[in-house]
């Protein structure tokens, strides 16, 4: 478990780093013709990535998640690299929790499958509530982020990084629902 742990708080604490930024250049806002170039880029990364992962002898199951975040990561790092404006970090932050989002319902699917059907009526459930949440939570977000009570537009990228870090949680939570179940460490 101590490995699992350890590979899930590095790989996701990237989220919350500070990215750098080069100021140098004017910065150049993100079209899918540059996202779909930085997502060739870091597949090109993955083959090494995944080889210090088979070094450190993780599971399969663990060494699964660790890729994909690591790509969802590098995505929003290569990203923030160039278009470090507060709408492009904040665009940036979306992308990274549509990738999450994706993840999220990746490791939902992989849970549900080996759930017995009392326990896939709860997990449902379960969900049904969390989306229930997360609607609420973002119509909460957009509230405080009126002008009356926000300023400047550091506030929406506030709202972004609130949201990824609901989309982030959830996924966490079921990759590790889903690795107990297993019983993997």
């Amino acid at each position: 478990m101590r490995k699992y742990l350890f590979v899930l708080a590095i790989f996701l604490v990237i989220s919350n780093a500070v990215h750098a930024q080069n100021f140098d250049k004017p910065a150049v806002q993100v079209t899918p013709e540059i996202e779909a170039k930085f997502k060739l880029d870091v597949e090109k990364e993955v083959p090494a990535f995944k080889e210090k992962i088979r070094k450190a002898k993780y599971s399969p199951i663990v060494s699964e998640f660790a890729v994909d975040t690591f790509r969802i990561e590098r995505l929003t790092d290569k990203w923030i690299k160039i278009d470090y404006t507060d709408a492009g970090m904040s665009r940036a932050t979306y992308n990274q929790a549509k990738e999450y989002d994706v993840l999220l319902n990746k490791y939902y699917k992989k849970l549900l499958a080996i759930l017995n059907p009392e326990e896939k009526k709860k997990l449902i459930a379960a969900q049904k509530s969390w989306l229930s949440f997360r609607d609420n939570e973002v119509n909460l977000l957009e509230a405080v982020n009126d002008k009356a009570y926000a300023g400047g537009t550091i506030e929406e990228l506030t709202n972004s990084g609130e949201y990824l870090k609901l989309i982030q949680t959830r996924t966490k939570d079921l990759y590790s629902y889903y690795v107990r179940c297993m019983h993997e460490e």
